[in-house]
């Protein structure tokens, strides 16, 4: 695999988000503390390696208030720990779990260990980032838009650029445009993982690529849940297209 269009896109998304340290550590928790990850693929590139890991930090970044390291005296078990962290489907979609084994690590203590079935998942992800660049590249600038004042501004004529509703017709989008956006900015909205990007025929193609946006919502703790985006006609928008029920 050509890992070098991987990279770019992941440098791209990443473009507002801090990258601190060595390669192959994360951060957790309100003070930043940094953990070791150990990779259970031994044949992983280093540019692989780093890619998924700055993925990581991306999901961390969001949910370091929250997060806890959690050790157990169990010396019998190559486990002896996990990341206690809050909902991961804000990030991840429902048939990949986000990383919490921590094993022992010669190196420095302990570490948080990759699984191959998730390292396998993060290079299929790649593949589709790199098959989708621009969108990809997009995605950072399309959650910091939403999350600004600007988008409280935004004129009505202009909601249904970051709005698809099957619902809705254009006029109706219009029509409720200061109620819409005030019902989406009851939410945090935070950059997406690599991971969040996935095909699918429900939209208005035959071949739709849509996002997982994570956001939180509520007071501590948060609520957390994935709020579904669609990239037509090239641009991101928040999309509903379930049908109402009568």
């Amino acid at each position: 695999m050509n890992t070098k269009p991987v990279i770019f896109v992941i440098t791209a998304m990443l473009s507002a988000v801090q990258c601190m340290g060595q390669s192959n550590v994360v951060y957790y928790g309100a003070n930043s503390n940094a953990l070791d990850v150990v990779f259970s693929d031994t044949n992983l590139s280093q540019k692989t390696q780093s890619a998924i890991i700055a993925d990581l930090r991306v999901c961390l970044q969001a949910w370091r208030q929250e997060t806890k390291l959690m050790l157990d005296d169990d010396e019998g078990s190559e486990v002896i720990g996990y990341l206690d962290i809050p909902r991961t489907r804000s990030h991840y979609p429902e048939d990949i779990d986000f990383p919490k084994h921590i094993i022992s690590n010669g190196t420095s203590g302990v570490a948080l260990q990759i699984p191959k079935e998730l390292s396998d998942a993060y290079k299929k992800a790649f593949v589709l980032a790199a098959a989708n660049a621009k969108a990809v590249t997009a995605a950072n600038a399309f959650v910091e838009f939403v999350s600004s004042t600007n988008f409280l501004t935004l004129p009505p004529k202009n909601l249904s650029d970051y709005l698809l509703d099957i619902n809705r017709t254009t006029k109706e989008v219009i029509a409720d445009a200061q109620e819409i956006i005030s019902d989406l900015r009851q939410q945090t909205y935070y950059p997406p993982s690599v991971l969040g990007f996935y095909y699918s025929k429900e939209g208005p193609a035959s071949k739709n690529l849509w996002m997982l946006v994570p956001c939180s919502h509520g007071e501590e703790p948060l609520s957390w849940d994935p709020f579904t985006a669609i990239w037509h006609k090239g641009k991101w928008k928040f999309c509903i297209w379930q049908e109402k029920e009568e």
